[in-house]
């Protein structure tokens, strides 16, 4: 597998993601109490994943770019 393809990879969980956070979002309307505070939780951590794709992802993409400070490896 490439880097290309492995930063392929994470743009396709990101939309995973993003699809269930989708799903989830009309229940917020429905749900009350404790089940409200677990979607809400859970959602949330949908969000923080769907970020972390989103940056490896694009770290991946601009890996071999020269002088892109903004995707630094770390080293």
């Amino acid at each position: 597998m490439t880097i290309n393809e492995l930063a392929g990879e994470y743009e396709r969980q990101y939309d995973i993601l993003n699809s269930k956070m989708d799903g989830l979002k009309p229940l917020l309307n429905i749900y009350t109490g404790e089940d409200l505070y677990l979607l809400r939780r859970k959602i949330k951590t949908y969000y923080d994943m769907a970020c972390e794709c989103k940056c490896i992802s694009a770290m991946l993409t601009h890996y071999y770019d020269e002088g892109n400070s903004k995707y630094e490896r770390l080293n």
